[in-house]
């Protein structure tokens, strides 16, 4: 290794910055921290010093990120060795030791989620909005042959983008072959990785063998073809995700967590575009990324042909139903456990439906109704707390207006409420019995009797209203959701 090293002039090119990274020049990260994933491997290395000769003029922050994956016996001393260049070069190493847990998944798959999760650990701590990554041309060759041969659709061949944020791919434009040369050229060493020879991986197969025979026997630019194949194939992802953004504001409603596609409408559109759209909303939910196979994606064109009642369990905890009004997607079949207790009126954060419960006193409330977001009930017979849970096993219920109780269960499905929204139910009780199952049916001990004026309006609220005023709180909270107890439930 060489301290001091004369750089040749490197030439970076992306599509478009992430977001939070301001652009300069030719699509760069602005002045910043940067964190590099270094592994101390020939293409990490020539990533660090390439970006290190551009750190200056750039007002880049370097920060090396190492991921220690505890595979093999000498992964220590790739560490040392990665610390040792960056000190060298004086750039801040920062490292994480990570365990693989395939769970079912392939070892490679886990372990890239695992030194995923890593870096951005790694990018929060140095404060960097980017990772730069060391893939270049020939893993890009290597990925689309191995999408081609698993038989990806058209998203598949788009390939490892430039941008991916909160990755950066500058080398994409670079040959593995390239890097190496520049490599000898600076007398810079680097680790070799001896599980890169083992045949027993598809991708080491992809490198060793198909790549290599394609190139002697078919096309010797086969890495530069299939660049070109994937920088089209993103062009074209480009402007479908343009139109299915458009198509989803005509065809798409969001209940709570879930995403409806409205049929038959969609049916109207051609095969290509309601693939298109159907990839488009498992990504939202998922995440982008090749969560589903076209197989998938061909699964969900059936269900949505199909008749109502059926339901589809996929990759990544996404499930689909099949309503009578149409496609429903969301990722996992069961919201989690909640119960609140309101002492007063007061407003209820209900996370797995993204809306307020408001319950706010009136006089004189309109001719009550028995189903609709919006109910009354009288306000001098409620037994306070009030509690508000999902519907419980077995439990029974009598309807406004009904000649007697059913199980809450049957009285659903007899109104025929779809599984996702049955699961979904909202029942408001105090200690004499239930008001109301929400938002499908007041209770008969709701009806209005005379002399009473005073009500309490019971309605859901979107998240564009908040609560007007916050006094105290009187929620007891159960469930892995994304806000503290003291946020669900507020009294006034």
């Amino acid at each position: 290794m060489r301290t001091h090293m004369k750089m040749s002039v490197v030439t970076l090119s992306l599509a478009s910055p992430p977001p939070g990274v301001k652009a300069e020049g030719r699509g760069l990260p602005g002045p910043g921290p940067v964190l590099v994933a270094f592994s101390g491997g020939a293409d990490s290395v020539a990533l660090l010093g390439m970006l290190h000769a551009l750190a200056p003029e750039r007002g880049w922050r370097l920060w090396a990120g190492h991921v220690d994956h505890g595979l093999r016996s000498d992964s220590a001393a790739d560490m040392e060795f990665a610390s040792a260049l960056a000190g060298e070069l004086g750039v801040p190493f920062l490292w994480r030791r990570v365990r693989v847990k395939a769970r079912g998944r392939s070892p490679e798959e886990a372990a890239r989620e695992a030194r995923r999760a890593a870096l951005m650990d790694m990018a929060r701590e140095a404060g960097a909005a980017a990772i730069a990554l060391a893939h270049h041309a020939d893993d890009q060759a290597e990925t689309l042959l191995a999408r081609l041969l698993q038989g990806t659709g058209p998203s598949g061949l788009a390939g490892m983008r430039a941008w991916s944020p909160p990755f950066w791919r500058p080398l994409l434009e670079f040959s593995r072959a390239d890097l190496r040369s520049w490599l000898k050229r600076q007398g810079l060493a680097w680790r070799e990785d001896p599980s890169n020879q083992d045949l027993g991986f598809m991708r080491n197969r992809l490198r060793h063998e198909i790549l290599p025979l394609a190139q002697a026997r078919v096309n010797p630019r086969a890495v530069e073809a299939l660049g070109r194949l994937a920088a089209l194939c993103a062009e074209e992802e480009d402007y479908w995700d343009a139109w299915c953004a458009e198509e989803s504001r005509q065809r798409v409603s969001a209940e709570g967590s879930s995403l409806l596609l409205a049929l038959p409408e969609a049916r109207a559109l051609p095969p290509a575009g309601l693939r298109r759209l159907l990839r488009w909303l498992t990504g939202r939910l998922l995440g982008r990324g090749q969560h589903l196979l076209a197989r998938h994606i061909g699964q969900l064109e059936e269900l949505a042909a199909g008749p109502a009642g059926r339901r589809l369990t996929l990759p990544a905890g996404l499930m689909a139903w099949r309503e009578a009004g149409g496609l429903r997607l969301d990722v996992g079949e069961s919201p989690p456990e909640f119960a609140f207790a309101l002492q007063g009126p007061g407003w209820v954060w209900l996370p797995h439906l993204r809306r307020w419960l408001a319950v706010e006193p009136v006089s004189e409330p309109p001719e009550l109704k028995a189903r609709g977001p919006e109910v009354f009930i009288p306000a001098a017979r409620v037994a306070w707390p009030l509690l508000i849970r999902p519907p419980r096993r077995g439990e029974r219920f009598h309807p406004l207006g009904a000649p007697g109780s059913k199980r809450l269960s049957r009285f659903l499905m007899d109104q025929k409420v779809s599984p996702w929204w049955r699961r979904r139910t909202v029942v408001l009780a105090d200690r004499r019995g239930t008001w109301w199952a929400a938002p499908w049916s007041l209770a008969e001990r709701a009806r209005k009797k005379p002399g009473e004026s005073a009500y309490l309006r019971l309605r859901f609220v979107d998240t564009n209203e908040s609560p007007s005023y916050t006094i105290g709180f009187g929620g007891a909270f159960a469930g892995p959701w994304d806000r503290q107890p003291g946020e669900c439930g507020v009294n006034y």
